[in-house]
């Protein structure tokens, strides 16, 4: 093997030298090729270093060499976020799936959901990225149909505003739709209290209109 300062000559596709540094890292990344946790997050490790300290061309020398070239974009950068987050998923590699998807999926947790996972102790060796869809699924996803609607009630009478929530909450119930209501508290007092008159108008009415029969009846 030809060897020159700083670079170690192979023959590859491209008939291309490699330095010694990516050699490093794609000899470092091979060590780490074992379907663990800890070697998941070595690997994210590797190829984050990989990507800061090397060029963009050496970089896809690295890539290409780890079989990892343009068409598995999207695993190296879930790799690299990965690496990003060390911090977060290292203290709890014991606990953590051997899965790099569902590594990345934990990465995508707010704070508060990921306080909120580890409270409730499920992280365990079998946890899949479904199973985590629980504390994001309030999340609405580019890539689905879910929109949000946000109507505006400032216009109308309080009255109105009683009859319009009451016909979209109807609406929401039978068709099962979500509804995330911000109204203020003071609104929502009044919409008890108008729904509370209304209710006691229809007893009246069922009562003077039962009082009307039996008024008849005791005629007959």
């Amino acid at each position: 093997m030809k060897t020159v300062e700083n670079q170690l000559a192979v023959n590859d596709e491209n008939n291309s030298v490699i330095s010694y540094k990516v050699d490093e890292y794609v000899n470092r990344y091979s060590l780490c090729v074992k379907v663990t946790t800890e070697s998941i997050l070595s690997l994210a490790s590797v190829v984050n270093e990989a990507k800061t300290n090397l060029t963009t061309k050496e970089f896809k020398i690295f890539r290409n060499e780890i079989n990892a070239d343009k068409s598995k974009d999207s695993y190296i950068k879930k790799l690299i976020i990965i690496a990003k987050n060390a911090a977060r998923l290292n203290p709890l590699s014991d606990k953590l799936p051997a899965s790099y998807t569902t590594l990345y999926s934990i990465t995508q947790l707010s704070d508060e959901e990921f306080t909120r996972l580890c409270n409730d102790n499920i992280l365990s060796s079998s946890l899949t990225a479904k199973q985590l869809s629980i504390y994001t699924e309030k999340k609405l996803s580019k890539n689905t149909n879910d929109f949000q609607l946000i109507i505006n009630f400032s216009k109308l009478s309080d009255s109105d505003k009683y009859l319009a929530f009451t016909e979209i909450k109807n609406i929401c119930d039978k068709f099962k739709i979500e509804l995330n209501s911000n109204v203020q508290s003071a609104f929502q007092g009044k919409i008890q209290k108008l729904s509370d008159l209304t209710q006691n108008l229809v007893e009246d009415a069922e009562v003077i209109e039962d009082s009307s029969i039996n008024s008849d009846l005791a005629t007959v």
